[in-house]
């Protein structure tokens, strides 16, 4: 009589299987790392019925092919099977020490508020493409995010997964080509951002300067319009990084006021992410005389505002404090809308024809001054290094559609000057 063992239904059980007294099938082996694991299963194979009420789950055979092919491969299912998403984020969040604290603050606060719910607490190994798919439609058309915060989103669940698979716990990234998928799905493209023409950067800066309610923060969209700095970094100038004798800017810092680890909102001083970003911007005459001009009306003002040691600012409000880059913001909605108002009155009084501002944000002024600087220097060297731009394609995009408005413009004059027809 043969004494190897066998199930409740007279089938010969391999070596590491066992059929409990309830029925239940178990298989026990080592994993690559040495531990011993037992998996478990109500079906042997995949045609077994499983018995009323169980759940029914991959058969164990099945289970023990996946199991030797992950093995082989050297893949810790056992540990993408007992990790959760969270943990993985964790994992990834610890590992990237390179990441300012800005960046991690925003990465906790999208992961919080769009995926934790979501998918946070299931198992790495269940997690499929389909799901992040789902995820990222639901997004889009249940919480309207936009296109560019779900690739944000996307660029965190990749990195988490990415971090599983370089650890051997999952063989594939159910990340990968979800965001290229969604991208044509809905048509996606970047969001093209447009400098202002001449006529509207005149027509804004003017508008500033002109009123009284609004002149006081002329310096600041001088000194964004003249050199391009980000709201951050022109915020976070301070005396000492201005070298009138030389005219030069150094740039080497930017200021934040956002939701820190704390939980709390606060200011902070962020470093360039990039070797680029720090650099020097020659200042233009009118960059001077408008720095200048402020220096000289801040002569009795105390200004103690200190920020990780950095202090000296230069564009501080009425309260001694930095303003935030939420408030100019804020303020320039308000130029805005005040501008189109007064416009509009005067096109009913004078039937002036109106030049509406459209609305816009600090970084559309940074964009304009890039595209004057083109339109003045081709070199794109230069105009890459003035904007501390580390990827030379972001400055050859503004390059091309300062280009296609240069050429139209060309085309324009030329009308009418050459017989054709």
């Amino acid at each position: 009589m043969s004494n190897k063992r066998r199930d409740s239904k007279g089938r010969v059980l391999r070596e590491g299987e066992f059929q409990r007294a309830d029925g239940r099938y178990m298989f026990r082996y080592t994993d690559g790392s040495g531990e011993r694991r037992t998996v478990y299963s109500w079906q042997l194979v995949d045609t077994d019925a499983v018995p009323p009420g169980k759940r029914k789950s991959k058969a164990l055979r099945s289970i023990e092919k996946d199991i030797s092919k992950d093995i082989d491969d050297n893949i810790h299912s056992w540990e993408a099977s007992h990790t959760t998403f969270d943990e993985l984020f964790e994992t990834f969040i610890s590992l990237r020490v390179d990441l300012k604290e800005n960046t991690v603050v925003n990465y906790r606060m999208l992961y919080q508020s769009h995926v934790k719910d979501e998918i946070g607490r299931r198992k790495a190994s269940t997690i499929k493409f389909s799901d992040i798919q789902k995820l990222y439609i639901s997004l889009m058309e249940t919480k309207k995010l936009k296109p560019s915060t779900v690739q944000k989103i996307n660029a965190i669940i990749y990195q988490a997964f990415d971090v599983a698979v370089q650890d051997n716990i999952i063989r594939l990234n159910p990340a990968t080509g979800v965001y290229k998928t969604l991208s044509r799905m809905y048509s996606m493209s970047k969001e093209k951002r447009h400098a202002l023409s001449i006529d509207e950067q005149e027509a804004f800066i003017r508008y500033v300067y002109q009123s009284t309610k609004y002149q006081k923060y002329g310096p600041l969209f001088t000194v964004l319009l003249g050199t391009g700095m980000r709201i951050g970094e022109a915020l976070g100038l301070r005396w000492c990084d201005c070298d009138f004798r030389r005219k030069v800017i150094h740039v080497t810092h930017a200021i934040y006021y956002k939701q820190g680890l704390s939980g709390k909102c606060e200011y902070h001083i962020s470093t360039p992410k990039t070797k680029a970003g720090n650099r020097d911007i020659p200042m233009l005459e009118d960059v001077k005389d408008a720095l200048l001009s402020l220096r000289e009306g801040r002569k009795d003002v105390n200004n103690e505002f200190v920020v990780d040691g950095y202090s000296g600012f230069i564009f501080i409000n009425t309260f001694g404090n930095v303003y935030s880059p939420t408030f100019i913001c804020g303020i320039m909605k308000d130029i805005i809308s005040d501008h189109n108002r007064d416009e509009k009155l005067m096109e009913q009084s004078d039937g002036k024809t109106p030049l509406y501002l459209p609305v816009f944000s600090p970084h559309i002024l940074r964009h304009t001054f890039c595209t004057r600087l083109y339109e003045l220097e081709p070199n794109l060297k230069v105009v890459q290094e003035v904007m501390g731009h580390k990827d030379y394609k972001t400055t050859m995009d503004i390059y091309n559609e300062a280009t296609a408005q240069k050429k139209q413009q060309s085309f324009d004059s030329f009308n009418g000057k050459m017989v054709i027809r």
